[in-house]
This record gives C-alpha cells, sequence and structure tokens, in this order.
C-alpha cells in the first residue's frame, strides 16, 4: 500500500508545492470549513521541544475533525528504555492514522517511515529537514507577494539550520535568487541553489524581497563556543540594516525569537514584519499537509462546495 510520507522538501514537485501552496491559503479563507477527517487520529510524537510546530500540528488536526494524542516523552517508558522506533510501533499499533516527528536525529524520520505503515511527517529532525516550516514560509510569501520567483536572503547559522535547508529547497523549485549570509564558521563554503555566499550583511540585502533570519540555536552550539551571541550580533537585523535592504522588503523568522539578538525588538514585530502570518499561516499550511498525507481526495473536497 502506498503510503505518502512528508519527510524532505525533495520529495515534492514544483507542481505538487503548488497546489499546496495553494490549498492553504484556500482553507485559510474559508468562513466553514470540512471536518473531511473526522474519526481518524493524529500522534504528535516530539522527541524534542517545540511550540510553534506542534501546536499547530493539533490546531491543524482538530479543524479538520481529526483527534489528537499528544505523547510526551518526559512521562513515557522512553524513560525505562524503550526506543523511539518501538514507541512509534506502539502508536501504529493503537491504530493512530498519522504521525508527526520531531527528533535531534538527522535523517530518523526517514528510518522510522522505513518501519510504519502510517503516514510519518517530519516536524524537524536535527540539522537536516523542516519540510512544513517550508510550505508556511512559502505559503507565507506567496500570500504577500503573489509570487515566489523572488530575491530572498537567509542570516544566522546557516550550516546547523533544518529551516534554512528546507526553505532553499523550496524556492528553488521557483526559480528564486537565493542568498545565505553568517559568521565565516556557520557559513558552508557551497550550498546547492544558492546565487550567493556572503559574510557582509549589507550586501546579501542590498536588493531582497525578503530577510529570514534564523534562531540562534544555543541549545546546540553552547556546548561548543562559549558565547555564541558574539558570533552573531553583527548579524541582528535592525533598524540600521533595513536602510541597505529596499524599502519594500519583509522580515521573516521561524521562531523562537531571541530578542535582541538575530532580531531587534523594533523590527521583530514592525509593519515590515511577517513573523506573525508565519504562525497563523503553519496552522493551514500543516491542515494542507494533513490532507496530503491521508491522501484526501477530490470526492471529499466536494463537500466544501455544499458548505459554500
Amino acid at each position: 500500500m502506498f503510503v505518502r510520507h512528508v519527510l524532505d522538501m525533495k520529495d515534492f514537485s514544483k507542481e505538487e508545492v503548488e497546489r499546496l501552496v495553494e490549498r492553504a491559503l484556500q482553507l485559510k479563507k474559508m468562513r466553514q470549513r470540512p471536518k473531511a477527517l473526522r474519526g481518524k487520529f493524529l500522534a504528535t510524537a516530539f522527541f524534542e521541544p517545540s511550540t510553534r510546530t506542534k501546536l499547530s500540528f493539533q490546531r491543524a488536526a482538530k479543524e479538520l475533525g481529526m483527534k489528537v494524542i499528544d505523547f510526551i516523552t518526559e512521562i513515557s517508558s522512553l524513560r525505562k528504555g524503550e526506543t523511539d522506533l518501538d514507541t512509534l510501533l506502539t502508536l501504529e499499533a493503537m491504530e493512530i492514522n498519522a504521525i508527526v516527528v520531531r527528533t535531534r536525529k538527522n535523517e530518523a524520520p526517514k528510518y522510522f517511515a522505513q518501519h510504519l505503515s502510517v503516514p510519518v511527517i517530519n516536524g524537524g529532525d536535527g540539522t537536516n529537514e523542516h519540510p512544513t516550516q517550508a510550505f508556511l514560509d512559502l505559503t507565507t510569501l506567496y500570500e504577500h507577494f503573489a509570487k515566489l520567483d523572488l530575491r530572498v536572503a537567509i542570516v544566522g547559522d546557516i550550516l546547523h539550520s533544518r529551516v534554512a535547508r528546507s526553505l532553499v529547497e523550496g524556492l528553488n523549485k521557483f526559480g528564486a535568487n537565493v542568498r545565505l549570509c553568517g559568521p565565516e564558521e556557520f557559513v558552508p563554503k557551497t550550498f546547492p541553489g544558492v546565487e550567493l555566499i556572503a559574510h557582509d550583511l549589507r550586501e546579501a540585502v542590498k536588493d531582497v524581497d525578503a530577510i529570514y533570519t534564523l534562531r540562534i540555536q544555543k541549545e546546540r552550539l553552547e556546548q561548543v563556543f562559549d558565547n555564541v551571541e558574539e558570533f552573531f550580533i553583527e548579524y541582528q537585523i535592525n533598524e540600521e540594516i533595513l536602510k541597505a535592504a529596499p524599502s519594500h522588503a519583509v522580515i521573516m523568522h521561524p521562531g523562537p525569537i531571541n530578542r535582541n539578538v538575530e532580531i531587534s525588538d523594533e523590527v521583530a514585530y514592525s509593519k515590515r514584519s511577517l513573523i506573525l502570518n508565519q504562525v497563523k499561516n503553519g496552522v493551514y499550511a500543516r491542515m494542507a499537509v494533513l490532507e496530503e498525507a491521508l491522501r484526501l481526495d477530490e470526492t471529499v473536497r466536494s463537500l466544501e462546495e455544499s458548505m459554500a
């Protein structure tokens, strides 16, 4: 039986990404949404902390009529030595219909998908991929600009960022001009599909449509660097830096924000910021992803017409 896992942006064609982005915005506009996945169960199995991804998936599932089982690692049999895979196999045996997984281990969702017969949705795996973040980011950009062949600067710790990797893969499908910028220690020398790799922030933002600043992942980096903030302070997105960017350029951030480190307070929620739009669109993008993973077909979607 074919199962539609959501593991990696590379698994989606340009046409599929377009369809999911359009579907997310369609769902957003609906006053009343059909409970098209009523009776199905979603498990959120997060082996790493999360607020936005976890809660937006839970909200998305409930909007579609699903019931949600929230697996909490701290009070589970993981404490007794059970493996992550055995945990997920246990959830599957309880007739869960789909599982959203977040883990610190690169490629772990792919490994889980090889052993499970229900859809596995990658909610972020280590420094590897975060496909549903890319879907909500593309949805937000398309909603604002009505196109995706944009100039986008991604700023910060590129080397350890699953968000950057997935977003670049998504933007590349639409011929976007992507440039990466950050401290030399945190930016790879080459990156597939990237036009410019820079260490001068003003150069990177000078003609962009969007500036996407990344969170400093202190939980990963403080084991190696004594004060990671000092590496990034010169790459802070603030009012002074915005003077080097076009007046129409918008600001994005995947959250959570380290205030006045990678982004200043006056910029974070300014008129140019799309950060809260990203959060809102996360619900609708993940609704579209759940429909895709659970193969919601046009027969079911026709219910919407009778509700219009």
